[in-house]
Formats: structure tokens, C-alpha cells, sequence
């Protein structure tokens, strides 16, 4: 029997899969995760070419959490309301879902989930949809 040398760094791909694989397999257990809906596979995600303030909007857009739809829990007040549609002002009724803002997401962007919208919207729609409405300084 003879003893074969082999590099460490030869294992390192096989060992991020490996550690891939296992993270995946734990997120995939979240799916009451409200996060896991909007990205399911565990993966990099590069914003390097948005601005900080674009990856910050970007990034709380993506997980629903903003100044505009979730202080009222720090302020301990009852949740606001879309004062167009009187429902739960959340990212993704503005996103997706409220009728005032038909005409100008048609513009940017046509999905049905947020999944999809983050999945394959380019972030520049996503971010020029939410200028476009004004509500960009508000998250």
C-alpha cells in the first residue's frame, strides 16, 4: 500500500460544497421563514456595483423590513394602512400589489412575487420604480 500526498488545497472546493450543501439543507427546514419565500437558495448576491445607500434600500426592500412599513413596532402604534387601498402598508403590497402604482411598476417591472422581483428584476428597476413613487427616503 502506498501513501498518495495530496495538497489541502486541493479539498477546498470539495469542502465549501460540502458546507453548501449542509447550509442549504438547514435553510430549506426554514420555510416558515418568511425570507426563505424570497430567496430560496442560499447563494452570493453582488450589490457591488449599487451605491451604499441603493444596497441598503435594496436590501431592506428585500426583506421587508423598512422605516416606511415597520417602525410602528418600535413606536408602539397600530400598523399603517395604505392610504390608497386601506390595507397593511407592507414592501411587498407597495412591490406588487397596490393598484396606484400599476402604471408606473408596468415600467419597471411584471412579476408576481417577491421571489421573482428579486430573482430576476435588475436592481436598477427596482430601485427607479421606488423613486419613481416617491417613497425612496422613506425606507
Amino acid at each position: 500500500m502506498s501513501a498518495v500526498k495530496c495538497p489541502a488545497t486541493d479539498l477546498y472546493s470539495d469542502l465549501a460544497n460540502h458546507c453548501q450543501h449542509l447550509w442549504q439543507a438547514e435553510w430549506d427546514g426554514c420555510v416558515s421563514n418568511k425570507l426563505h419565500s424570497v430567496k430560496p437558495l442560499l447563494g452570493y448576491t453582488n450589490l457591488s456595483s449599487l451605491s451604499r445607500q441603493d444596497a441598503v434600500v435594496l436590501r431592506r426592500l428585500c426583506i421587508g423590513h423598512t422605516r416606511l412599513t415597520r417602525s410602528y413596532l418600535l413606536n408602539r402604534q397600530d400598523q399603517p394602512e395604505c392610504s390608497h387601498c386601506d390595507c397593511a402598508l407592507t414592501v411587498a403590497h407597495v412591490l406588487l400589489e397596490c393598484n396606484h402604482y400599476n402604471v408606473v411598476r408596468q415600467r419597471y417591472f411584471n412579476v408576481s412575487s417577491m421571489y421573482e422581483l428579486f430573482d430576476t428584476v435588475n436592481a436598477q428597476n427596482i430601485l427607479g420604480f421606488i423613486r419613481d413613487i416617491g417613497l425612496y427616503r422613506l425606507l
